[in-house]
């Protein structure tokens, strides 16, 4: 029978069932809802022990038994069990809990010391118990008073002072008493755990001990006083965790940019809202990670980046080229460094000045090599600059000389019997690519080339018109009909009619800057 069926339904023999497949406090727990017939408890108390020695153990703990029954299992030569569960029963009698309390074994005395309603004597008799486990119960005991905390807090075994520090109702002189202790355990978990007030809790943020304060972080809540006394803690570890458990203000931000380390110093060059001054000091840092850091910064203040520039501070550099928010003339200025890392990481800027793109490419090797291996786009390259490049070595410059520049169809015919895949595509998907080149690529052995010469045919047959219906024309005087003048086909003109400078270029910006930038790699 479960536990949950009525009380009335319940017998001798299913309570026992229950004990037997649960254990004595389970089962005791379980049944308390509805009560138990005090006539079926009285049943079971009568139980012959030989026959059923769990059911007087079963009454013993049911927080719901009279209390003569109780007083009764008491007199009638009982266990030291049953007088164990006697000991934490709600409902056994006061005088009862003192005997107990004073028992010769060690088991009934340790339940006793834990009955929240053992008088103050006895809690006081307890403090001097020789048995440390009875010592350890009784800490736990939250109808403690100050007194008999104060003589558990200098008790001798360590494991009864850390059960005293988990006690719910520890009284704030107790706590602090604690929170010196000897023992390390002892004092950290005091800190971590204990009840204390805000006063308590500020002074212990205030101590310059690392392992108190880290203690102190474990605790759910902090008042806002001690945080910031953590922020400001001369230990990095407490530090670190500080700031992870709250946003500390600036004089804490601060603190971090002047005593910090290296890695805190960049987590504040990270900040969202960094104020100019910090930025400021953060800009003469020594170390390269953090100036490159604060070069990263989406709101780094144009003063500062400018600064970064005139010094070619090649880290702060670096980071400034992958900054969105870095203006285009400034982003000419870090070009002007010349650094070759610097140049690279340009190429893999999301955003960047066609012009200035087209100097780099065609100045600087190591630009070339990063913009083309990204495949990104390009036009307006001069015809020397374009036959330099189809002449590389690597592919993707190759690739990227044929993109860039009006090619002739008849040199596109020479790239795309290039031997690397890369090259050809790029000429099949070039402009100027005659219909015939495309027709033959449709056999190209690479899948991409060849899939590129179909897209490319499909989408010049999608853009031109479809030859009129002469049905429709109008007619002439003589009844024959008009003839329209020829659409002027691609494939139709000479090779040679397409100049080699047809491409559209941009219009120049920065004409100044740019000009130098192209002295300056020469």
């Amino acid at each position: 029978m479960s536990a949950s069926a009525p009380a009335s339904s319940h017998t001798p023999d299913s309570v026992l069932a229950l004990v037997r497949r649960d254990g004595v406090r389970r089962a005791a727990q379980a049944l308390r809802k509805p009560p138990l017939p005090s006539t079926l408890l009285q049943a079971l108390a009568a139980l012959p022990e030989a026959e059923a020695p769990e059911a007087r153990l079963f009454v013993a703990a049911y927080p719901l038994a009279p209390s003569h029954l109780l007083e009764t299992l008491a007199a009638d030569a009982p266990t030291e069990e049953l007088l164990a569960h006697l000991a934490t029963n709600p409902r056994t009698p006061p005088h009862l809990l003192i005997e107990l309390a004073a028992h010769p074994a060690i088991e009934v005395r340790a339940q006793a010391a834990q009955h929240p309603q053992l008088p103050p004597r006895e809690l006081t008799t307890l403090t001097d118990d020789p048995a440390p486990a009875v010592r350890r119960a009784l800490a736990g005991n939250p109808g403690l008073r100050l007194p008999q905390q104060a003589r558990l807090a200098a008790d001798s075994d360590p494991s009864v002072r850390l059960a005293l520090a988990g006690q719910s109702a520890l009284a704030s002189p107790a706590a602090l008493v604690l929170a010196i202790d000897d023992s390390a355990v002892v004092r950290l978990h005091t800190v971590a755990t204990a009840s204390a007030d805000d006063e308590t809790v500020i002074g212990w943020a205030a101590t310059d001990e690392e392992d108190v304060q880290l203690a102190l972080l474990r605790r759910r809540q902090l008042p806002e006083a001690a945080e910031r006394l953590l922020h400001l803690s001369v230990h990095a570890s407490v530090r670190r965790a500080a700031r992870e458990r709250a946003e500390p203000d600036l004089a804490s931000l601060l603190h971090f940019a002047t005593a910090g380390d290296a890695e805190e110093r960049r987590w504040v060059a990270g900040r969202p809202d960094l104020p100019r001054p910090l930025q400021r000091l953060l800009a003469q840092d020594a170390d390269a990670s953090v100036r490159a850091a604060l070069a990263a910064h989406p709101r780094l203040d144009p003063g500062i980046a400018a600064y970064f520039v005139d010094l070619a501070d090649e880290p702060a550099c670096l980071a400034l080229a992958a900054n969105p928010a870095i203006s285009e003339e400034l982003t000419q200025g870090i070009a002007a460094t010349r650094r070759p890392a610097v140049l690279a990481a340009l190429a893999y800027r999301e955003s960047l000045d066609p012009e200035l793109a087209s100097v780099l490419v065609v100045h600087s090797p190591v630009f070339r090599r990063h913009w083309a291996v990204q495949d990104r786009p390009l036009s307006g390259l001069d015809a020397e600059s374009a036959r330099k490049f189809v002449a590389d070595r690597l592919p993707a410059v190759r690739a990227l000389g044929v993109r860039g520049h009006a090619w002739r169809r008849a040199d596109l015919y020479d790239f795309v019997r290039d031997p690397v895949p890369r090259v050809r595509l790029a000429a099949v998907r070039h402009p100027n690519a005659a219909d015939e080149l495309l027709a033959d690529a449709l056999h190209d052995p690479a899948p991409d080339v060849a899939e590129a010469a179909r897209l490319a045919q499909a989408e010049r047959s999608a853009t031109r018109k479809p030859r009129a219906d002469t049905s429709l024309m109008p007619t002439l005087a003589s009844g024959a009909p008009a003839r329209l003048p020829a659409q002027t086909s691609l494939a139709a003109e000479d090779p040679r009619a397409v100049s080699s400078n047809s491409a559209p270029t941009s219009a120049p910006r920065s004409a100044n800057l740019l000009s130098k930038l192209s002295r300056l790699f020469r």
